[in-house]
């Protein structure tokens, strides 16, 4: 063991461990994962010379691997905050880690070492599909859709769908026939037993659902979205055409929850509280919360909160 590694984290975690007791998990990790790769060398090369944040990230997918607590985007975000702080430590001791000075916790990084564990783990951490390059990828894709083939072309207005609604999986492919109004463009969404909510469709979607309707043969069926057989759809032939592609062009995350967290992300950026997202969308709790959270990944939380604090305040007498 490094222990002059060992040495710098306890001296650190000694002055955090009040406010912040669980860091100690992500120091261990961090430095069982320095042992594994770099134990030949002194605290200074380590930091100064080798340490960068491809290695962050393998550290920090070691931390939510041993960890039956580690299961989410925010445990994810705590262990880079703590790499961060421990970091700064580090430089006020004279020892720069210059391949981390732009800081560990980002919404790439973030984004990166999710995709790389949902690949290895069976507890998903869900996050948004919202890979700038992915996202052109996705869009050019569906550009080359077949508009004359009904199952394909629902896929594009699905998907439209999901990034404009955030709908859950099961929303869409609940949603029927009669919901849609071909007169009005609107769409009732059944949000539970006692609530429905009618929303007007931006002008391109209600124009292809029109269309889809029309191409769509199997005129007497119950469902609004069906496979190409006519049968009720499922989460795996939602994006069947869109998701054979994104695999051959080895586009990672691309599945109706991460298109729908998307949508979700879009909702919240836009002003909606939660209780509204989780009425429209079909979400649970936890997931509106995580993808809030991971929009909070690259924000100075304490500068935001009082930004829009100051903004919404109206003073007496003004």
């Amino acid at each position: 063991m490094n222990q002059t590694l060992k040495q710098a984290l306890d001296n650190y975690y000694m002055t955090i461990k009040e406010n912040r007791p669980n860091y100690r998990t992500c120091y261990n990790s961090l430095l069982e994962y320095c042992d594994l790769n770099y134990s030949q060398y002194s605290l200074n090369e380590m930091f100064e010379k080798h340490i960068n944040i491809w290695d962050i990230k393998q550290a920090c997918k070691l931390y939510v691997e041993s960890s039956k607590k580690a299961t989410s985007i925010e445990a994810v975000q705590r262990f880079l905050t703590a790499v961060d702080y421990f970091c700064k430590y580090l430089k006020e001791n004279n020892i720069r880690c210059e391949k981390l000075e732009g800081g560990c916790r980002k919404k790439k990084t973030v984004h990166d070492i999710c995709v790389s564990l949902n690949n290895e783990l069976e507890q998903k951490i869900y996050l948004p599909f919202d890979g700038e390059e992915e996202l052109k990828i996705v869009e050019s894709q569906i550009a080359l859709l077949n508009r004359q083939n009904f199952y394909q072309l629902g896929q594009s207005i699905i998907y439209r769908l999901l990034t404009t609604y955030g709908f859950k999986e099961k929303v869409v492919i609940n949603f029927k026939l009669r919901d849609f109004d071909d007169q009005t463009g609107k769409l009732m969404v059944c949000c539970n037993e006692e609530n429905s909510i009618n929303i007007d469709l931006p002008e391109e979607i209600y124009r292809d659902l029109v269309i889809y309707c029309n191409l769509n043969k199997y005129q007497e069926r119950e469902y609004l979205f069906t496979k190409s057989n006519g049968t009720c759809l499922t989460p795996d032939s939602m994006f069947g055409t869109l998701k054979t592609r994104m695999k051959k062009m080895d586009v990672a995350n691309f599945t109706p929850t991460s298109v729908a967290l998307y949508g979700v992300a879009n909702l919240v950026e836009e002003g909606l509280t939660l209780a509204e997202i989780k009425l429209l969308t079909g979400f649970e709790t936890q997931k509106i919360d995580d993808v809030a959270q991971y929009l909070l990944t690259d924000e100075d939380a304490e500068e935001l909160i009082n930004r829009k604090i100051r903004g919404g305040v109206h003073w007496q007498g003004q």
